[in-house]
């Protein structure tokens, strides 16, 4: 049975194998897909992996750096390390300093005990207890939850400002293809067809250049 392996190890085994301990700001232990296993004091780190929709236990480790070391290597681990990394959470002078700099208005609301619209407080979430909704075709769409009022009302204004814009850019595009039909010239259908030394001819587009340039005796037909 293989040896535990201190923290310093699975590192320095991490770094061998080119892996990447993922780190996790919502897990409890630091780390992506590793928790706290309570009925072991000699193993109290179990790294896990959901397959088929379901949550697999990968074992159960000594150090927390093992338990990451063990969810690294598999194909889910890598994958996640290859994925690009999720934003971090802004503060809140961060999320009006965006807001500024995209041209948003973060709408307040006296009647929100978060102090934004469409901002709720949600207690069952303690590292990003606030969460910003919007409403879509008249249902209430969850956007995601954040650390700070302000970064979820950051997300309820680019909602609000996407939402906005879509109807001009439809309405746009729809000016912009009417104009180009009206400008767009009829096709001509020829009413007169003459015959020129033996040769139908398009009245509309070749009748001028032959009458001038040719002898002719025609016979016209008013179609």
């Amino acid at each position: 049975m293989p040896q535990p392996l201190t923290a310093e190890e699975a590192l320095r085994q991490a770094e061998a194998e080119g892996l990447t301990l993922l780190r996790s700001e919502r897990g409890s232990t630091g780390y992506k897909n590793v928790f706290f296993n309570i009925s072991s004091k000699r193993h109290p780190y179990v790294a896990k992996v959901s397959r088929g929709g379901k949550e697999t236990s990968l074992g159960c480790f000594a150090t927390v750096e093992e338990a990451a070391l063990r969810y690294a290597r598999t194909p889910e681990g890598q994958a996640a390390a290859a994925a690009p990394p999720v934003p971090q959470p802004l503060t809140a002078k961060e999320a009006l300093r965006q807001a500024e700099a995209e041209g948003l208005t973060l709408l307040r609301s006296e009647g929100s005990s978060t102090g934004y619209k469409n901002v709720v407080f949600n207690s069952c979430s303690k590292r990003h207890p606030y969460m910003a909704k919007v409403y879509r075709g008249g249902k209430r769409v969850h956007l995601s939850q954040f650390a700070t009022p302000e970064e979820a009302a950051l997300h309820v204004a680019r909602a609000s400002a996407a939402q906005v814009a879509s109807p001009q850019l439809l309405a746009a595009s729809s000016r912009k293809r009417k104009v180009e039909s009206e400008e767009q010239p009829p096709d001509m259908q020829a009413d007169v067809v003459v015959i020129l030394e033996g040769q139908f001819v398009d009245a509309g587009h070749e009748l001028h250049q032959k009458l001038d340039s040719l002898r002719w005796s025609a016979q016209v037909y008013i179609g």
